[in-house]
């Protein structure tokens, strides 16, 4: 047993942040949150613990919030709740299953609280085989070397700092510390994919394969390893191919590369993916010899085809701002369509460029306005409590700069987002079943 102090666990915490650094930590109950918010403290950072209840599981949900107390209590840590309605978020986000749900209202909740406390770095408790579950999640996926290359020890403000230890040494720590933990009976279930990897995959195969842990760790340094330096080399390409513009060369890329469609898709989504897959990439190469195609690949991003080189939309498409009283009015932009529906016909369509506003609450909040998004733009989102900002919301979407400012946001006379067309729907002015009149509005992106 490792003394106080010395513990593997305590030392990765170290060797990852800052003395001093003030961390909002996610504490769930479980083994490597209870490990981790330990640590933390240990090792002299100032945290902040959240657990979020999501009230799937009954009163093991009620329990997991109890002992998560109990965890803060015992540690001397502030504990912030967060309460989820994961049903309202569905209803909202319908492609969204429940793990994604739970997953993005997490970290809807994380960004939040730590950007109205004024927090250095979000803790996340994932440890090793974690991040060999993820490598073969993604694998099984189908998926190139950024996915299959794992989960990073930080990213942006999101830290790991336990991404290298074991599982046996997180209980470990737990032991020497005498500190309990709730297990999630779903974990030990099957219905989700990781859980299968978990439970049911990685045991057969060390079976057979009894270093297979071992390997999968010199899987992922080497894959991260590789997706570094093919990032490194795209950057020195774009200066062959791409302009100050952001336009391509596509015919001189297609005449001189041996791989075009690879380094293409690596130009368009460098440095972080922007949506365009290979099948986009296919219909580029296939159309080069055309002229005047826009191949959009999320709200506010794209590329024309013209001449042989791809435009960036955003030399060719800007929403200025345009006030309108309503949406019957003359100088409602074009770009929206709407129809009336009844409550008692009311069933919901869940594509995101669609939206459904109570009409009597969308009147009273005056005068809309269809704009570009602000410094510091904030929204509620439907299904949550509290705001996010958009850009958290942006980097969810994984748009790219150029899309998130040219990204169409709906506001009321006060200053109200009320949409996120393509993205999120809001809070206000949301139907309700008291509501009795409804508007369904589709919003058309541009494809110049």
């Amino acid at each position: 047993m490792s003394a106080i102090g010395s513990h593997p666990i305590v030392r990765a915490v170290s060797s990852v942040l800052p003395a001093g650094s003030r961390v909002l930590a996610a504490l769930s109950g479980g083994a490597d949150s209870v490990a981790l918010i330990s640590a933390l403290a240990e090792a002299g950072m100032e945290v902040t613990a959240v657990h979020c209840n999501y009230h799937l599981r009954g009163d093991e949900s009620d329990r997991d919030e109890r002992h998560a107390r109990s965890v803060a209590s015992r540690l001397g840590v502030r504990l912030i709740v967060v309460d989820c309605d994961v049903a309202a978020f569905r209803s909202a986000n319908p492609n969204s299953s429940v793990e994604m749900a739970c997953r993005t209202m997490r970290y809807d909740a994380f960004r939040k609280i730590c950007d109205e406390n004024n927090l250095d770095y979000i803790a996340v408790g994932h440890h090793r085989e974690d991040n060999h579950e993820t490598l073969l999640l993604n694998l099984f996926r189908g998926s190139g070397l950024k996915g299959v290359g794992g989960m990073s020890s930080l990213r942006g403000n999101i830290v790991r700092p336990l991404l290298n230890n074991s599982r046996e040494e997180i209980l470990d720590y737990l032991r020497s510390r005498d500190l309990d933990y709730v297990t999630d009976s779903s974990n030990l279930t099957c219905d989700y994919r990781r859980n299968a990897i978990r439970n049911v995959i990685l045991p057969c195969v060390r079976t057979y394969f009894p270093s297979v842990d071992a390997g999968l760790d010199v899987s992922l340094e080497a894959l991260s390893a590789q997706r570094r330096l093919l990032s490194s080399l795209v950057g020195r390409m774009r200066k062959e191919y791409v302009a100050e513009d952001g336009s391509i060369d596509l015919v001189r890329l297609l005449r001189s590369e041996e791989c075009p469609g690879e380094l293409l898709f690596e130009l368009l989504n460098y440095p972080d993916y922007n949506g365009y897959t290979m099948t986009i990439v296919d219909s580029v190469i296939s159309s080069s010899d055309k002229s005047g195609l826009t191949f959009c690949v999320s709200p506010g991003v794209g590329m024309r085809l013209e001449r042989g080189r791809l435009i960036p939309l955003k030399d060719l498409e800007r929403i200025a701002p345009v006030a309108f009283d309503s949406f019957d009015s003359d100088n409602c932009p074009a770009c929206f369509s709407v129809e009336r529906i009844s409550p008692a016909a009311f069933s919901p369509d869940r594509r995101p460029d669609v939206a459904y506003f109570d009409e009597d609450k969308l009147q009273a909040a005056g005068p809309l306005t269809l704009r570009t998004p602000a410094k510091g733009d904030r929204m509620t989102p439907f299904g949550m409590k509290g705001s996010r900002l958009l850009s958290d919301i942006f980097s969810d979407a994984k748009l790219s700069h150029d899309a998130r400012t040219a990204h169409p946001v709906l506001t009321d006379s006060s200053g109200r987002i009320l949409w996120l067309p393509g993205l999120r729907a809001s809070a206000h002015c949301a139907v309700t079943p008291s509501t009795r009149r409804i508007l369904k509005v589709t919003y058309t992106f541009a494809r110049t």
